[in-house]
């Protein structure tokens, strides 16, 4: 009759288990943050139309447009909401990660601020830095995106 109790112990430990598992939900990430979610889109556009504008000025052949003095203050802006992202990102549980990615991306926009200065002539290095930048982005985008799919 023991036998049979430990048996039957072992097999409803085995039955529960998994199932107990599966419940747990584990979570790596913070939950999803609506005004980092709209700081990376802001950003974003910010980024996109600052290379949209280059790229345009190399494709009219207008190289005078592209000189850095005449970008240096959306690169200040640019950096002011990245720092600001940043900063928002240290202050969230468990988004050192989307920290990570924010510092990765003020480091790409301070080399596309560097290649700036050294002038843009060549549409060709124009889309390195924009493939660049936008993987960047596109990987911040897709984390908030998945934070909100998880938040519903």
């Amino acid at each position: 009759m023991y036998l049979q109790l430990t048996k039957a112990r072992y097999w409803l430990l085995g039955l529960i288990t998994p199932i107990l598992f599966t419940a747990c939900h584990v979570v790596l990430i913070g939950a999803y943050d609506q005004n980092v979610d709209q700081s990376i889109q802001q950003i974003s556009t910010e980024v996109s139309t600052l290379l949209v504008k280059l790229e345009k000025n190399v494709d009219d052949n207008q190289p005078a447009e592209n000189k850095y003095e005449k970008f240096r203050d959306t690169y200040i802006n640019l950096y002011g909401e990245v720092e600001n992202l940043k900063i928002r990102t240290m202050a969230l549980p468990k988004y050192s990660k989307i920290t990570e990615m924010v510092v990765l991306l003020n480091k790409n926009i301070h080399d596309l601020e560097a290649l700036h200065k050294t002038g843009f002539t060549d549409k060709r290095l124009i889309e390195t830095t924009k493939t660049l930048i936008e993987t960047s982005l596109q990987a911040m985008l897709t984390a908030q995106n998945a934070l909100k799919r998880e938040s519903v």
